[in-house]
């Protein structure tokens, strides 16, 4: 069933995001969705205020066009406003995408308007550090991870020449050639880890929470299929070396990462991370701040239609 007649339908746009792609859609959306107001970004963050915005103005239906961060920061700025009856609408555009991998996205914009293809997702929530020290929560729809991706992360997202070029020749290129910057000086970190109010010490290379399974633009730890209702995956990458790191990375690139030795999994339903050394925090593909890290299932769910 197509959306009311009048409905507002809002699209907002990250215009640093996948810029070809970006620009298709943009093209397409008079043709398809007519009469969508159209909201671009104009700095980090902007989107979740856009999100928040749309709400206040009396928007329904709120579409993203961008990668996993425009969306995530749409979907923040909706859940900060408590209205559940807003619609998220998305459409890939970034570089990543990893929320509509395994889904089937719509090829025509004007079906994001159809109540048929209308899904109800569960939303992550963690609480984290700024780097000013101070306490911060964020919802993440994707993941979040701490530890040598997240550095990794840190340099993937840098908007450097190299990287925009790497990222346009091919995206395990570009991820490569940050992690191997990250891994000249890496080493594995303690941590203390509360899994549902298990407390265990660990030495490891890196933590990933997840509400689905792929990472890094369709990587994944050896499944494809999401968590439970009500919980997290929580993955562990124990700590290892450098040699031992690369091959750990290279049997994930490979979809091997089940059956790694050093690779853990385990659904939760809440985690909390401490490091000696604050890590950063990676949440749906943008560094937000740094642990100490409590993770969660909201208990509210978002409506979004792909």
């Amino acid at each position: 069933m197509v959306a009311d007649d009048g409905e507002r339908v809002v699209c907002i746009v990250n215009p640093a995001s996948g810029v070809q792609r970006r620009r298709m859609v943009e093209r397409r959306l008079p043709a398809e969705l007519p009469g969508a107001d159209l909201w671009q970004t104009r700095y980090p963050g902007h989107a979740v205020e856009l999100g928040r915005q749309a709400v206040t103005d009396g928007y329904r239906t709120v579409v993203a066009i961008g990668g996993d961060g425009t969306l995530s920061d749409v979907a923040n700025g909706i859940l900060e406003t408590g209205d559940e009856k807003v619609r998220l609408g998305y459409v890939p555009a970034g570089t990543c995408n990893d929320f509509v991998r395994g889904l089937d996205p719509v090829t025509d914009l004007g079906d994001l308007l159809d109540r048929g293809r209308d899904r109800e997702t569960e939303v992550g929530s963690v609480t984290f550090t700024r780097p000013d020290g101070t306490p911060a929560h964020r919802f993440f729809l994707v993941n979040c991870t701490v530890g040598l991706i997240s550095m990794v992360g840190l340099r993937f997202t840098e908007k450097t020449p190299v990287n925009r070029v790497l990222k346009r020749v091919n995206l395990q290129l570009a991820e490569a050639a940050s992690s191997a910057r990250v891994l000249l000086g890496w080493r594995p970190v303690e941590v203390r880890l509360e899994l549902d109010g298990e407390v265990s010490r660990h030495s490891v290379s890196n933590v990933a929470v997840l509400k689905v399974p792929y990472f890094a633009g369709g990587l994944t730890f050896g499944s494809t299929e999401p968590p439970e209702a009500g919980y997290l995956d929580a993955v562990q990458v124990l700590g290892l070396g450098r040699v031992g790191v690369v091959g750990t990375m290279w049997q994930v690139l490979r979809g091997n990462g089940a059956r790694h030795p050093a690779i853990r999994r385990r659904q939760v339903r809440t985690l909390r991370i401490e490091a000696e050394i604050p890590l950063p925090l990676e949440v749906d593909g943008e560094i937000v701040g740094h642990t100490p890290a409590t993770f969660s299932v909201h208990p509210s769910r978002l409506t979004t239609v792909v």
